[in-house]
């Protein structure tokens, strides 16, 4: 999966340097014509019980799930989805990543470069992601 917040920053990066408008990184709504792998691989945060059922916000009841998965998934409960939708596992030609971080470090690397740029929430995500070795810091904290 992919930290979908990084795909915003990779798509802005991208513009800045190049003269381009139209990139497919990143879209607000997720749409599937304008950030295809969004719709794919982006990593959302899902309700194991949907609210709709009585799901609790709180940290117990959530889970990452792909983008595309999670709108499959709707208000089904994990092992309803599960027997209607199973895993099927993915095998790599060399195997699985070992160091995969979903971007979250490209987040980092881009954010540190536009800090402007950053919404409140992009600046909670910042906070959590970066090691506490860092010695990046975002403007204006």
């Amino acid at each position: 999966m992919i930290f979908a917040p990084a795909m915003r920053y990779l798509e802005l990066f991208a513009k800045r340097h190049r003269d381009t408008a139209a990139l497919a990184y990143h879209d607000s709504r997720w749409r599937r014509d304008k950030a295809p792998l969004l719709d794919h691989l982006g990593a959302v945060i899902d309700r194991v019980q949907a609210h709709s059922r009585g799901g609790a916000c709180n940290e117990a009841n959530f889970v990452t799930s792909c983008n595309k998965c999670n709108t499959r998934k709707s208000d089904a409960l994990p092992q309803d989805f599960g027997a209607r939708s199973p895993l099927r596992p993915i095998r790599g030609k060399y195997g699985e990543p070992e160091h995969w971080d979903g971007l979250s470090t490209l987040f980092i690397i881009l954010v540190e470069q536009v800090p402007h740029f950053a919404s409140p929430t992009e600046r909670d995500w910042l906070h959590a992601l970066r090691p506490s070795h860092s010695l990046l810091t975002i403007e204006s904290e």
